[in-house]
């Protein structure tokens, strides 16, 4: 790049413009580290969040999960109780209806 100036307060004028410039771009790169700095502690922080969340939730489903089985476990006693209950209740009306027919129950 070829630059002619024709004075020297053109020259100066010049550095002086460039010397801002990269006075500007050092303290642009500097908030920009410190942005890039700020970004990272967020995601650290969220990625901290996240890892909670997951283990809430693995927490959560794992006793959710019990908790299931545990009624299926109490569902499937009241059934069986209702069945011997049916059977039991069977077994009279046969009773009575025999009885009514004037047999004697066996």
């Amino acid at each position: 790049m070829d630059m002619e100036f024709g004075s020297f307060e053109e020259f100066w004028a010049a550095l002086g413009r460039l010397y801002d410039a990269n006075v500007k771009n050092t303290e642009e790169i500097g908030e920009l580290r410190a942005s890039i700095g700020e970004l990272r502690a967020s995601i650290d922080e969220l990625r901290g969040s996240l890892v909670d969340t997951v283990t809430g939730l693995r927490d959560s489903t794992a006793n959710l999960a019990n908790a299931v089985e545990k009624l299926h476990k109490v569902a499937d006693a009241h059934e069986r109780r209702l069945d011997r209950h049916e059977i039991t209740i069977e077994a009279i009306l046969e009773d009575l209806r025999r009885h009514r027919e004037g047999r004697s129950p066996q």
